[in-house]
């Protein structure tokens, strides 16, 4: 084990110095500038956006971080501590750090896991590394993103319960359950551990050996669990202190977002399977889907039931994944992946045992020369999809202000080293803005122009005579267009309104093209009174959905 550690530990450092390397250097677009606020803030937008007659918080510190969904209280506290600890250091590079570092502590764990589960220490170097370098996960560790922290949390949580299933030890249950709770004070998807384990057990058999004293031994795990949720609880009850029980368990579990799991269809389920099928293609490409098949069925086909929990896994993050259809659905699909690189693994070293002769010895090359060719096969993917037709547009890929981003490049390659295309938006956008203007940024809609404003306006507190409103308490699948018209109505001429993008269900675009002349100007789209003849009104063709 001493020679597994230290090459697990080669394999940390190798792994950190190329996410480093990879890592975005400044302001994120989308979900990530929203993380790089609220860490650097110490607190959740939605909160920090309510007036005082909405909430009113405690005096103490982080009194502003919330427990809805879209809230990650241990992510927030570890970021914002850490920027407070270095202020010396750029803050946003230091979230985006947290993201690299937990990103390449998860890969280390992968390969521990997987010399646990197989022999073959080059087949846990080839699974890890294939990790490392997919495309989401790899995305995800160069950007401000919380999944490498929940998924580093979930899998020392496994690596702990895999230890107690081993040597019959409660210490370690009482360890896995409380970086269980820690990963649910990161993520409300660590919930789903609950399923997964009632899955192993059917699998394994062993709810056959279930005997009710045996509940006692329970103690020790439920107070560390308690221990590792303190953070979330704690805040669950500094939040109860300004809304009711029944409007705070709905954002806690996402209800706005669940409610859209009744609208599913057969036919959309098939379409989401089949998107996950092309996404887990996409990270581990033909070889690794082969080798985590083999994997799937030594693991179900072998003697040894302990090894069943990670098939479990693997089904429950990745059905979640395929029936949780929202925008940024790839992102779910991420705890699945850990497990199945965990399966890869143990298929690689079953097929290695298989093999003899030349061909064993060319296996590990060939899978080597793999690994080393995907970083580059991601730098010239968009330049790939662009000269077969593809952009922006075509595949979804919402568009910034008046068209400022390459989505293909910012999406495509997770290389983000010396990217500031997001940090350049946000600043030139604010300097130029006209004195005392309102940008209508609707949060949902709108996610990148909203959080990046956002930041500059509000954390960074530049350009105070600029109103960026989002509307953030408002339900986004209920929007009333008529407040956007009311606030341009209201706002015109005496402010400069602009608008983020020309939505007709959240801004009613074109009944403001017909009362207004709206025209491209500092990235967004900017309102002039009707009769202004110099310039060149868009027209309806110009209205998006």
């Amino acid at each position: 084990m001493p020679k597994k550690a230290f090459i697990a530990l080669l394999v940390f450092i190798l792994t950190a110095v190329f996410y480093i390397y990879t890592l975005l250097p400044s302001t994120a677009w989308g979900d990530g500038s929203k993380l790089q606020s609220e860490a650097i803030a110490g607190e959740s937008f939605v909160l920090a956006e309510m007036t005082p007659d909405e909430f009113l918080p405690d005096p103490f510190i982080f009194s502003r971080v919330g427990v809805a969904a879209w809230d990650h209280p241990l992510y927030i506290v570890l970021g914002h501590i850490l920027v407070r600890t270095f202020p010396f250091v750029d803050s946003l590079w230091l979230v985006n750090l947290i993201s690299a570092i937990f990103g390449a502590a998860s890969i280390a764990l992968i390969f521990l896991l997987i010399c646990q589960f197989s022999s073959s220490i080059f087949a846990a170097m080839y699974a890890s590394l294939s990790l490392a370098v997919s495309h989401t996960f790899w995305w995800h560790s160069s950007t401000p993103e919380v999944y490498t922290l929940f998924a580093f949390l979930l899998l020392v949580s496994f690596y702990f319960f895999d230890l107690y299933e081993r040597n019959g030890q409660y210490s370690f249950l009482g360890y896995s359950a409380f970086f269980w709770g820690l990963a649910a004070s990161t993520h409300i998807l660590a919930f789903l551990v609950i399923l997964a384990l009632g899955l192993y057990y059917l699998l394994s058999g062993s709810y056959r050996s279930f005997r009710i004293s045996g509940v006692k031994k329970l103690a020790a795990p439920a107070v560390g669990y308690l221990a590792g949720f303190s953070l979330y609880l704690i805040q669950f009850i500094r939040m109860s202190a300004n809304f009711p029980l029944d409007e705070i368990m709905g954002p806690v579990v996402g209800s706005t977002f669940l409610s859209q799991l009744g609208t599913l269809s057969p036919l959309l389920l098939g379409q989401s399977l089949l998107s996950y099928i092309f996404f887990l293609s996409v990270q581990f490409g033909p070889v690794g889907i082969v080798l985590g098949i083999l994997g799937f069925r030594k693991v179900l086909n072998g003697t040894d039931l302990s090894l069943r929990k990670i098939v479990s896994f693997f089904v429950v993050f990745a059905l979640f994944g395929i029936f949780y259809r929202v925008t940024d659905q790839f992102t779910f699909f991420i705890p699945s992946y850990l497990f199945w690189a965990v399966l890869m693994g143990i298929g690689a070293g079953y097929t290695s045992d298989l093999l003899s002769g030349k061909m064993r010895s060319l296996f590990p090359v060939a899978l080597a020369s793999v690994l080393l060719a995907t970083p580059f096969f991601y730098q010239a993917l968009p330049g790939l999809a662009a000269k077969n037709g593809l952009n922006d547009a075509s595949i979804g890929i919402p568009e910034i202000g008046a068209g400022v981003r390459d989505g293909l490049a910012y999406y495509f390659n997770p290389n983000k080293r010396g990217d500031f295309t997001a940090y350049e938006f946000g600043s030139q956008t604010v300097s130029s803005l006209a004195p005392k203007a309102i940008v209508v940024a609707e949060w949902y809609t709108d996610t990148d122009e909203y959080f990046i404003l956002r930041y500059f306006t509000k954390v960074r507190s530049l350009r105070p005579d600029i109103t960026v409103l989002g509307w953030p308490t408002q339900d986004p699948f209920s929007f009333d267009s008529q407040l956007v018209v009311d606030v341009v109505k209201n706002s015109f001429p005496e402010h400069p309104v602009y608008l983020a993008s020309l939505s007709q269900k959240f801004y009613a675009a074109s009944t403001l093209i017909d009362d207004y002349c709206i025209v491209p100007e500092n990235n967004l789209y900017r309102l002039y009174a009707k009769d202004s003849s110099d310039l060149q009104c868009l027209e309806t063709a110009a209205v998006t959905e």
